[in-house]
């Protein structure tokens, strides 16, 4: 339960007060979920590494050397998409609602071009005869590739719940 105490300026002292705890347990929130992610992926790459510095043959005997065509396109459309979600924040924050809506659309294009990627990329592995329990080097390739499809496939549905409640807030603030 909320108690307002409103003083001489009218301001709602017990709102504002609730308004701060939100906007503190969302920060937590945040610094938690970072840092789970970072953890997870320093995980993947110290285990990358480990296995890559103490294999005598690179890559492990029976492994084609694999193309990084793909993996050079996906982590250009990744780094893009960073590029027009950052674009989109500050073009909100500015009030600037075409632009907003630019970027915020060509982010979720990108993102959903980087898991189109994903895809070409895993059909290309299988059809090279890497399977995720083919090896270890196949293991750690298809869990870095699903936890990056993860993180993007959540950051799209994110995306996707987040554009009415900015559009309503953007709406509300022009109104007012």
């Amino acid at each position: 339960m909320v108690i307002a105490v409103v003083n001489d300026k009218g301001i709602e002292r017990g709102v504002q007060r609730n308004a701060q705890r939100e906007r503190a347990t969302s920060s937590i929130a945040m610094v938690m979920t970072l840092v789970s992610f970072s953890m997870l992926f320093a995980t993947l790459m110290l285990g990358y590494i480990a296995y890559r510095f103490t294999s005598e043959v690179w890559p492990p005997l029976g492994m084609q050397r694999a193309s990084l065509g793909l993996p050079t396109i996906s982590t250009v459309i990744i780094l893009f998409s960073s590029l027009t979600y950052f674009l989109s924040e500050g073009a909100f924050n500015k009030e600037d609602h075409k632009s907003f809506k630019t970027y915020f659309w060509i982010t979720l294009l990108l993102g959903t071009g980087f898991m189109v990627s994903q895809l070409f990329l895993w059909r290309d592995l299988k059809l090279s005869g890497i399977y995720v329990d083919t090896t270890v080097f196949a293991s750690i390739i298809y869990a870095f590739t699903w936890v990056h499809a993860a993180h993007v496939v959540g950051g799209i549905v994110a995306l996707l719940l987040l554009f009415p409640t900015l559009l309503g807030k953007r709406e509300k603030l022009k109104s007012e």
